[in-house]
């Protein structure tokens, strides 16, 4: 009698344990994965070269400045803004930084994807505040 129940303690509080360690933020792979509100195309090139650093799983600095974990919860005109700043970040070459630049140069958007992430970011309408 006594056996059994320590084994049914041991297997409680194994599940309990299995349980916190699963729901603790940043464990889910799900989290690493950009909002699909973004268009397709532009999408294709944020999950290419921004969500190394700009996701829930990146560094302090880049995921306080832009979360794309986030952007779905972000307000539109914060939208408006965070793309604006992609846009304008991207053309003076200032993202992705230079030294992921020199290490990983597959991480630069070309001149065409550039300009795609322009379209969008002006894409947003006037009216959003």
């Amino acid at each position: 009698m006594k056996r059994s129940k320590v084994t049914a303690l041991l297997i409680s509080g194994t599940l309990v344990l299995g349980l916190f360690f699963f729901s603790i933020p940043g464990r889910s792979q799900e989290t690493a994965k950009p909002a699909s509100q973004l268009p397709e195309e532009v999408n294709k090139i944020v999950t290419a070269s921004c969500t190394p650093c700009h996701t829930s799983q990146g560094g302090l600095m880049s995921k306080s400045k832009l979360n794309l974990t986030e952007w779905a919860k972000y307000s539109p005109a914060k939208q408006k803004e965070k793309a604006a700043k992609m846009y304008s970040e991207l053309n003076k070459a200032a993202m992705p930084p230079k030294p992921a630049r020199e290490k990983k140069p597959e991480l630069i958007p070309t001149k065409e994807q550039t300009e795609i992430i322009k379209k969008w970011s002006e894409s947003f309408p006037a009216d959003v505040k």
